[in-house]
């Protein structure tokens, strides 16, 4: 059995925005804090990490605010910014390869994403994606990158009913972040450079292979994962 864990933005989907937007929305309605995320990279981050960023940028100690409300607020703003935004898309070539990879008994798909789980269900769900991927690991499973990969992991233990050898582990995503994490985790990482880092930052954060994207380096990803 082998299992594929696909971080969610610039990975599989471009909200256009819409995390960022709903993020300031929240802060501004709970803070009167006017674009809280400006000067603040979110690649690769989870979000309770980054809301911690914010009140550190901020010299905030958030009045008390407990993270997870703000979170909540953020998740009513985001279904709304993900339904109107304008530049939404999938990436190119990812349902071509989902269906593939959904179509085989060898192989479990599962997320590892930053995002909190309800907000990740939210994003994927305007592309219709939410089908590929019963389980995962989330920022709502752990602040840290690496905690949350190996949430996933032990996840699809349960599922499949064994541990999955670590070096039929895959983590996928962009950033140097999802990178680090799965190697911290004893997994092989491919990094596919659809977001704000290049081929060359992604071989640099180790990553086993590394995509252009799916569209272009398909067959590449396929033998990278041995499925060929």
């Amino acid at each position: 059995m082998k299992l594929l864990l696909f971080d969610v933005d610039q990975t599989l989907i471009n909200t256009g925005g819409a995390g960022i937007r709903a993020l300031n929305r929240a802060f501004h309605e709970i803070f009167a804090m006017e674009n809280a995320m400006d000067g603040i990279l979110p690649h690769g981050k989870t979000d309770p990490s980054i809301i911690r960023e914010i009140f550190a940028a901020r010299a905030s100690d958030g009045a008390g605010v407990s993270v997870e409300f703000i979170l909540d607020r953020y998740v009513a703003y985001l279904r709304e910014e993900v339904k109107t935004s304008a530049s939404y898309r999938v990436l190119p070539g990812i349902v071509r390869v989902l269906d593939e990879l959904g179509g085989r008994s060898d192989v479990l798909l599962g997320l590892a994403t930053g995002n909190i789980e309800l907000g990740a269900r939210i994003k994927l769900e305007r592309g219709n994606l939410n089908r590929y991927f019963a389980f995962g690991g989330f920022g709502s499973d752990s602040e840290d990158r690496t905690g949350l990969v190996c949430r996933a992991a032990e996840i699809a233990a349960l599922r499949c009913g064994n541990a999955i050898e670590p070096s039929h582990v895959f983590v996928i995503g962009d950033t140097p972040r999802d990178i680090e994490a799965g190697r911290a985790a004893g997994f092989s990482t491919i990094g596919v450079a659809t977001g704000r880092f290049t081929t060359a930052d992604l071989k640099d954060a180790g990553a086993t292979a590394v995509l252009r994207d799916f569209e272009q380096d398909s067959a590449q990803f396929f033998r990278a994962t041995r499925m060929e």
